[in-house]
Formats: C-alpha cells, structure tokens, sequence
C-alpha cells in the first residue's frame, strides 16, 4: 500500500473518533459552565475541565491503537498484552483520571477533590468503578480501531497482491533457484561417478528431491516448516561439494512444531550468500541460523563478501522482490533488517506466529 493510501486510511479511522471525542468532551464541559453552581459562567473552568477529560479519553485510545495492540497482539505477545490492558484499565487508567482531576481542581479552586471524595466513602466505589469504565471504554475503541486499521490495510494489500499475482508468479518461476546449481551439480555427479559412485548416487538422490520440492511443492501456497528446513539442507549440501572448503558454511535449526509457512521463503538469502561470498577462501564463511520459539520464527544468514563483488544494501533485485513477497504475505506479522557492513551482509528475518 501506498504511503498516502495510509494517511488517508489512518484519518478515516481516526476522524470520527475525534469528532466524537470533541463532541463529547465539550458538551459535558458546556454543561457543567451553564449549569454547575459552583462554576457556572466560569470560562476557565470549562475550558481546563474539557482540556483534563480530553487527555483522558486519548491517552488510552493512543496507547492501545499505536502501542500495546501493534507491539504486543499482533506479534503473538498475547499474554503481556492481557496483562497490560488490565493494569491499564484497573490501576493506571484509573491513576490517571484521578491525578489529573485532582491537580486540575486544586488549581482551580485550591480545595483538594480526594478531600471531598473521603467525606463521602461509600460513594468510593461508584466512583472507583466509574474511573475504571472510563479507562476501559478509550482503551477498548484504541484497539478495535487499530484491528480495523490492520483489516482494511491487509485487504488493500491483498488487492494489491492479486493485480499482481501474474508477475509475482513469473518472478518466482524465474527465481526459485539459481540454474548454475543444477549443471554445476551434475557436472560434479559426472566425476564422483568415476572416483566416489556412492557419493555419486547420494548426491543425485539429493538433487532429486530438491527437484521434487521446487515442482511440486512450491506452487502450494504453505507448507510445513519442516519441509523448508529439508530442502534448504539439500540445497545447501549440494552447493557445498563444489567447494574446497565446505567447512566454511553452516546451518543451525531448531524447529519444533509443523508451523506452515510460504514455500521457499528464506532460499533466496541463502542462495545470495552463496553467490556473493568466495567460500574456497579461508577467510570467507556463511553462517545460517533458523530457529523457532513460541512466538516467532527467526532466520539469520551472515556472509562475508568476496573482494570485486559489489552488492547494494538491499541485496540486488532478487531480494528486493523477495522483500515485497514478506509484505503482502505477512504484512505487520514480520521483520525483516539487510544490512552490509564492510565486508559483511547480513539478513535477520522474524516472522511473528
């Protein structure tokens, strides 16, 4: 989605809450000016006293919409962020409105407005239970306008992803793995036939699973993350019997449950580390780490960068388009950072479950 396309989607959500706010906000200050004994006809008062309710109603509302909702739900941070709702909504929501009401009456009047509370204690709850519907009616619109933000957001890039499905679809067919790794595997078949026929046959039984994967099994629109991390190592053993120093490449994974993901999501970094790096050199490595917890999944791929290779930051046209799949893909639901720094490139992708 388009940067204006965003403006415009924040202020439409956004707008009639604030029309409301205000309308609220200022007919219940109106009120208490016309027709409040203690302060009727006192501008001040109802100017300061509209000013007070409307902190009370935004804070909440912005904590939720641009805070706890984005940060904490949709990153699968469920818990922290029932907990911290609650506490906003019995002890600092609450807090708040009685702070605020306080310094605000005592600079109007000097009088303490605790004071007057405790003369009367069994009107505490009431007004305790008042505070509290008051933090969470702000707090609960802040997040279900976040949700709508979200929805809408994610259908407009779903629009998007359809105009383009045809594209996108030859951009993969033309990127799912790099041609040379097949004449290259074959050629190095040829000779182990000769020296290793053992090697040989394991070598072609890999090629031809991974064969397998990349026909059959990238058209699905998910799979099990297993699958991914099989193929990968197929992949990543076939590219390594073509080096003098396949010591210099590794892969970690920790997979523990059969999350689906998109098909071939992580091969194109690692196929770029391959790429970019002169993995024959002793002073050349690529390092792949793939991990998994309870909320996200975590790729990493290091590589150093052969001297004469220039890459831009971003990776160069296959991570570019790689970049824009993890969008439209998972939208919100991901973080994605590529940085080269001297001679080192480096990708760290999280992908929040």
């Amino acid at each position: 989605m388009k940067t204006m396309n965003k403006k415009a989607l924040f202020f439409l959500i956004n707008t009639p809450f604030w029309i409301a706010t205000l309308a609220f906000v200022y007919s219940i200050g109106l009120d208490r000016y016309y027709n409040d004994p203690m302060f009727s006809d006192d501008l001040t008062f109802m100017v300061s006293y509209s000013f007070v309710m409307l902190l009370i109603v935004l804070v909440p509302f912005y904590l939720f919409y641009s805070l706890l909702v984005p940060e904490y739900l949709f990153t699968g941070k469920k818990k922290r962020f029932f907990w911290l709702g609650t506490a906003w909504v019995l002890l600092c929501g609450p807090l708040l409105i009685g702070i605020l009401g306080e310094v605000n009456h005592y600079l109007l009047t000097g009088e303490s407005m605790m004071k007057m509370f405790f003369q009367f204690p069994s009107e505490l709850p009431f007004i305790y239970l008042l505070w509290v519907v008051t933090s969470l009616t702000p707090a609960f619109l802040g997040g279900i306008s976040r949700l709508a933000y979200a929805s809408f957001s994610n259908i407009e890039k779903t629009r998007e992803l359809e105009n383009r499905n045809l594209q996108q679809e030859i951009q993969m067919i033309k990127s799912k793995l790099n041609p040379h790794l097949f004449f290259n595997t074959l050629n190095n078949i040829d000779t182990l036939i000769r020296t290793d026929p053992d090697k040989a046959s394991a070598t072609l039984a890999r090629l031809s699973d991974l064969l397998r994967y990349v026909v059959y099994h990238t058209d699905s629109e998910n799979i099990p993350i297993s699958t991914e991390v099989e193929n990968l190592e197929r992949y990543i053993e076939l590219e390594k019997i073509r080096l003098q120093k396949p010591e210099n490449v590794s892969f970690s994974t920790n997979v523990f449950n059969e999350t689906k993901i998109p098909p071939m999501i992580f091969f194109p970094f690692v196929e770029n580390g391959f790429k970019h790096s002169n993995l024959n050199l002793p002073d050349q490595s690529l390092q792949i780490d793939l991990l998994q917890d309870d909320n996200k999944i975590s790729f990493k791929c290091v590589n150093t960068i052969a001297e004469k290779q220039t890459i831009n930051k971003s990776g160069g046209v296959g991570l570019e388009l790689t970049t824009k799949r993890l969008e439209m893909l998972f939208s919100q639901k991901h973080k994605l950072d590529i940085n080269r720094n001297d001679n080192q490139f480096s990708v760290l992708l999280e992908i929040y479950t």
